[in-house]
């Protein structure tokens, strides 16, 4: 009876480690999977900064050369074309 019950609290014991074993590996699992979760939204909030910072060149581009062509447009040098080839 006695070699009974030490044979089964070692089987439970086992048992025990092996269910203690799965869970540490879910655990992991779960934090792992939170860690990447984490990442990608870093991720993706990174991306729509350089969008939005592609958008914001590239009106500054055109709002510099825009006004570029304006000062031109409007420059001494542009009046004395015009005076020159009317």
């Amino acid at each position: 009876m006695v070699v009974e019950a030490e044979r089964l609290v070692e089987e439970k014991m086992m048992e025990s480690e092996s269910l203690h074993g799965t869970l540490r590996k879910k655990f992991i699992s779960v934090r792992l999977k939170e860690a990447l979760a984490l990442e990608e939204e870093e991720n993706i909030e990174a991306r729509l900064k350089v969008v939005k910072l592609e958008v914001q060149l590239a009106k500054s581009i055109s709002e510099a050369t825009t006004q570029a062509m304006e000062e031109f447009r409007t420059s001494p040098e542009m009046k004395d074309l015009n005076i020159t080839f009317s």
